[in-house]
């Protein structure tokens, strides 16, 4: 069995979970968003797996600062249950807050190649 394969009876599940970021003597709160992909047998099971994996995520902690800090579940945005997976399949798409205006001609080339990415986990 591929590690895309599902499990005998078990279908693939994206779940979109929503955190906040808070620490102590500070007013700001930061929101993220995770996608997590997992199998489950259906839709309860999948629900019950989704807010496991949130509550996994969930800390406080002694900051750089020596204050608190706090990541805490707020919910389960999104489930889904998947397709068969192909190597590659787009599994989230996150669109940017930003509204500023256009400064590239329509005929722009981007230069994708040249990106330097960082790990993000």
């Amino acid at each position: 069995m591929n590690s895309t394969d599902p499990a005998s009876g078990s279908s693939w599940f994206s779940c979109r979970i929503r955190f906040a970021h808070m620490t102590s003597g500070s007013n700001v709160l930061l929101y993220s968003v995770s996608v997590f992909l997992f199998q489950a047998d259906d839709y309860a099971a999948g629900l019950h797996m989704a807010l496991a994996r949130g509550r996994r995520e969930e800390k406080i902690y002694t900051n750089a600062e020596g204050g608190t800090a706090r990541i805490a579940m707020v919910e389960v945005e999104a489930l889904d249950m998947l397709d068969a997976i192909e190597d590659g399949v787009e599994v989230a798409c996150v669109w940017s807050d930003d509204i500023v205006p256009n400064p590239f001609p329509m005929d722009f080339t981007f230069q994708p190649a040249a990106s330097e990415p960082t790990n993000s986990v």
